[in-house]
């Protein structure tokens, strides 16, 4: 009977660690995504928008392309402090959990 509890425990602690990270890492893709396909759209169908000069022969198009590497970076970092904050300590729980299931 002890082992069975161990063994729901465990499973519940994966499932919170799954549904806590599907929290975060959906609107996380979405938002690169959106932001990458948007890139290569505007690239391809608004030549004109891209072209714009911003500064000197400085454009719109190089301003999006620094842009989408900066949300890059902004969310690797985002995602490296949730996952030291958050998902490190569910997947700790967890893993825990599990040993102590299968003894």
């Amino acid at each position: 009977m002890r082992d069975m509890v161990s063994v729901e425990a465990a499973h519940a602690s994966i499932k919170a660690l799954i549904a806590e990270k599907l929290k975060y890492l959906v609107p996380m893709t979405i938002i690169f995504m959106v932001g990458y396909i948007g890139l290569t759209v505007l690239a391809g169908f608004a030549k004109g928008f891209v072209g714009i000069k911003v500064i000197g022969s400085f454009n719109v198009g190089y301003l999006l392309i620094a842009l989408n590497y900066l949300l890059s970076w902004v969310l690797a970092i985002v995602y490296v402090r949730v996952a030291n904050g958050i998902f490190d300590p569910l997947a700790a729980k967890a893993a825990a959990e599990i040993k102590g299931a299968s003894r």
